[in-house]
This record gives structure tokens, sequence and C-alpha cells, in this order.
């Protein structure tokens, strides 16, 4: 039996929670809080808050541990900044944000949340290849967004913001509707990338699905991310997480291209807790995602 050394948890954003809205996404936030008592209660219960870099350390020496948390938050969200980055310093916790680089240069696409306004707003939604989704109760709307999405994600993503027009070419959509609103700025990420707790992890540029995109494609899409943040933080990227990162999203394939970066870690959406077997297996190491539903 391997021994659990603690657990990374999976955040998006620290948001409070909105109503009339749809589950999918509303489950990627937990509630300002939520997240502050979840800490207390960790604590309490003889748990320590450690940063990736522990964590690594721990891994590599084989160092006789457990109860460790690590917070991890994916893609860079402006919440990041304005509720989590304060209960983070007001408690001494070390936490890490992977920056998807168009969030801060507010180009990207959030697609997500354009969906969802779409979905919420209509009773049927039509695609242009005549599939026809029904949204008048709540749970169709939840189904038809689960549902789409799945079209959206084998999309050609070199051309996601074209193939999306098409498909939803009925539709007057601005697909760039939140890619300000929502998203941190450089100087968010430069402040917090000069405090002690905080460790700026790469997510590509785009958060494009890697399964869909070829190689040099993939390690441009990381490179391209990683060379910029550093122009701006002045630190170098040493931790990542793949974009979406699932079984179906990422693979051997990646998980090889990725080795050729010598990140220390590098982070999945694969549910589990770390071991001490990851030792030979940090270039994919599993997480948890932290929902408000959980440690309740």
């Amino acid at each position: 039996m391997m021994q659990t050394v603690g657990t990374i948890f999976m955040l998006h954003r620290v948001h409070k929670l909105e109503q009339n809205r749809l589950f999918p996404n509303e489950n990627m936030k937990v509630t300002p809080d939520f997240l502050e008592n979840f800490i207390v209660k960790k604590q309490s219960q003889g748990y320590e808050f450690i940063s990736l870099d522990k964590m690594y350390v721990l891994l590599k020496q084989q160092q006789n541990s457990n109860k460790k948390i690590v917070l991890t938050l994916d893609d860079g969200y402006k919440d990041n900044y304005t509720y989590a980055y304060p209960i983070f310093k007001k408690y001494n916790i070390p936490f890490t944000i992977y920056i998807t680089t168009s969030f801060p240069n507010k180009n990207a696409l959030l697609w997500w949340y354009v969906l969802e306004d779409l979905i919420i707003n209509n009773k049927k939604i039509i695609l242009n290849n005549n599939l026809k989704f029904q949204a008048e109760t709540i749970n169709e709307k939840n189904s038809t967004f689960l549902d789409i999405r799945k079209i959206i994600m084998r999309l050609n993503q070199k051309k996601l913001l074209a193939e999306l027009e098409t498909l939803f070419i009925d539709y007057k959509l601005d697909w760039f509707k939140y890619s300000s609103s929502l998203t941190l700025d450089w100087d968010n990420i430069i402040e917090m990338s000069n405090h002690k707790l905080c460790t700026i992890g790469g997510h590509t540029v785009n958060h494009f699905v890697f399964s869909k995109l070829g190689l040099k494609t993939i390690y441009d899409e990381i490179n391209n991310a990683n060379r910029e943040i550093e122009l701006y933080t002045g630190r170098l990227i040493e931790h990542f997480s793949y974009p979406f990162g699932d079984r179906t999203s990422v693979s051997s394939r990646e998980f090889k291209l990725v080795n050729e970066f010598n990140f220390k870690t590098s982070t999945t959406t694969r549910t589990g807790n770390i071991e001490y077997r990851h030792k030979d297996k940090l270039n994919v190491l599993p997480r948890i995602m932290l929902t408000n539903e959980m440690f309740r």
C-alpha cells in the first residue's frame, strides 16, 4: 500500500455563487467564505499547506511526511486576486496560479460563459449542423451545456473562433464578451509573483485541447506562454498544468513532449492524492477539484 503524502487541490474561481446560472460553470467556483473555512478547518485537523516546490522536494527526497495540502488555481481569473489572494495572505497559505496568457492579454475565448448566456436566454438551441437541443428547464439547460461543450472540445483548436462562429451562425454572439472583465491583469500577476507565498505556473497561451493539436503547436503554446510570463515577472516557470488535463485531452504523447521543458511538476485533472510513487511521475500529477460541496 502506497503512503499518501498529501493532496494537490485544483480551483478555478473564488467568487460568490450567482443565481440563475448553470451548474457546470458555477461548479468552477468556491466562495470566499468556503475557502477561508476550508483553510481553518484543515489547519485545525493538523494539515500543513505547502508550496509546489516543497511538494517536489518531499517527493524527490522521499521524505517521510503526510497531511500536506497544495492549493492551485487554473487559468487566471480576476477573482483569484480580489478574493483569494487576501485570504492566502491572511492565513500565510502558499498557492500556485497557472496562467493562460491570453487571459491577462485580454484576448481569451471564454466560450463557456458565452455558451451559458445563450442557453439561459433560449428555450432551444439549433446549431448550423442542424443538431437541436432543448433548453426549457434548468435540467435541460445544464444537459445541453454539457452536450454542446463536448462538441466544442472536438473543434479545430487552431481555428476555434471561426469554428465557433460557423457552429453558431444563427446567433449573434460576442465571443470576447468576458475576455476583460473576468481575467487577471499583468499588474495583478506581477504583484502576486513578488509575494513569497505565490508561485506562477504555465498554462499555455490559449488553453486549447492538446489532443487536437500537432506537437509543434503544443510546444509553441507552452513555450510562448512561459517566455511571456517570465518576461513580465522576471521569474522562471518551473511548474505547469495541462489545459483541461483529462484523459481525452492529454496522454502519453503530450507527457513525453512536456518532459522536454524540465518542469519540476506538471499537473493534470486526473483525480487522486499524491503518493511517494509519484516521484517517477512528476509530469503527470493528479489533483482533486475543490468544490463548495466538499467538507461540509
